[in-house]
């Protein structure tokens, strides 16, 4: 006899978990580096992008920290982690679409075309599109 389908569907693909902790790790970068907004050195190397006013850079290198936090805790409780992955999915697409909006404006704070600032955020922006798909898995079934 044949498994169910929902039995099946769960083991396929990457597990939310692992989704989870990926995404952990991501934010916590990201925020480690929104807080570090009043270091020149590191800025520089981002092809001299420096968000201003920094305060508000630093809240969101807080918050993303905190998000982090929740996020490799969430595999522990099963009770909250379906809510966490969609939350999560939700603020990686906006993320994702925010910055994809930023870097094709012609906004004179965007890092040169070809620099590691422009590659640094293309990526950022994949790799939040990507953690926003696989978490959006939450929406459509149980995790």
């Amino acid at each position: 006899m044949s498994e169910p389908a929902v039995t099946r569907s769960r083991r396929s693909g990457i597990p939310m978990s692992l989704v989870l902790r990926i995404n952990a790790v991501v934010a916590f970068v990201l925020g480690f580096v929104l807080l570090a907004a009043t270091w020149r050195g590191l800025f520089e190397q981002l092809s001299r992008f420096r968000p201003l006013p920094w305060i508000y850079a630093q809240i969101a290198g807080a918050t993303l920290v905190a998000l982090a936090y929740m996020l490799w805790r969430a595999p522990r409780n099963a009770a909250v982690q379906e809510t966490l992955a969609q939350g999560a999915a939700i603020a990686n697409i906006l993320a994702f679409v925010c910055i994809a909006v930023w870097l094709f404006s012609n906004d004179k704070g965007i890092p040169s075309s070809g620099s590691f600032g422009s590659w640094a955020f293309a990526v950022t922006a994949v790799v939040l599109a990507v953690l926003g798909v696989l978490e959006g898995r939450a929406f459509w079934r149980r995790v």
